[in-house]
């Protein structure tokens, strides 16, 4: 297992930033790209709400596979989603993932970021999918985040040794400014780029939702960052609970800078 693959795993109870995900308040890029009809492979699928959402897209006459490596996000995806009947889940690894037949579309949402060899993913996912079909990424370039006012001081170092902690496993920090040219280089044509960046303002009804993603990463990942001796377990303390003090009573807005990018076959 690679320092990449070791750290993307999902800790149990991260699982929480998932649930609230759709393909239409999540993945809207979709929209233009899944057709009715189509057969879909969900990379990196989670708990499958998104992918949920992909089936209905596609509707009675396609259907829609979401594949990831956890084996209990696979679990509660098969759980939660039981009653539709075009979606099926599996475990599998998209760098070995042999399925009966090629894809229309082939998606990965905020999965990317989380490998060291992004080129090698992509290429894979092209190999899935049918002559004509396309291939849609949606990721983030993490370096963009802004938070209005600034976090304060315990979540900054947090964040940093986080970024770091990430880049010293080989994943790319800046995954979204770099697909279009990775899709190119592929030879991926009508290459498409929007911007879905996540932005949220206090005056959103789900506010507390959105501005708390990052105590739930300092209680989750920031367990991993402990043990991989990046931060101290006080450090990783104080930075959830100064974030979520300062989430309760001062924060105005974040914007997380998310780009998405389609090409056909």
């Amino acid at each position: 297992m690679s320092q990449a693959t070791e750290r993307a795993t999902m800790p149990k109870g991260t699982h929480a930033v998932l649930e609230h995900r759709t393909v239409f308040n999540a993945n809207q890029n979709l929209l233009s790209v899944v057709k009715p009809g189509n057969h879909v492979l969900d990379v990196g699928c989670g708990s499958g709400g998104i992918t949920a959402g992909i089936a209905l897209l596609v509707g009675s006459t396609g259907g829609v596979t979401g594949i990831d490596t956890s084996e209990h996000l696979i679990e509660l995806a098969k759980e939660n989603h039981q009653s539709v009947n075009n979606i099926h889940f599996e475990r599998a690894d998209i760098s070995q993932y042999v399925p009966e037949k090629r894809f229309d579309v082939v998606s990965a949402a905020r999965v990317l970021q989380w490998v060291a060899n992004p080129g090698e993913i992509l290429i894979q996912m092209i190999a899935l999918s049918e002559p004509g079909g396309y291939v849609s990424i949606l990721d983030y370039n993490h370096k963009k985040i802004q938070w209005s006012p600034g976090i304060p001081a315990s979540m900054q170092r947090f964040y940093k040794a986080f970024l770091q902690w990430r880049e010293d496993a080989g994943m790319d920090n800046e995954t979204a400014d770099h697909l279009a040219a990775m899709f190119e280089e592929a030879g991926l044509k009508n290459i498409m780029v929007a911007d879905y960046s996540e932005i949220t303002n206090s005056t959103d009804k789900d506010f507390a939702t959105h501005i708390n993603i990052w105590a739930i990463v300092a209680a989750t990942r920031g367990k991993q960052l402990v043990s991989d001796g990046y931060i101290s377990e006080e450090e990783r303390e104080d930075a959830e609970k100064d974030y979520q003090l300062w989430a309760a009573t001062t924060a105005q807005s974040m914007a997380m800078y998310l780009l998405a990018v389609s090409g056909q076959k």
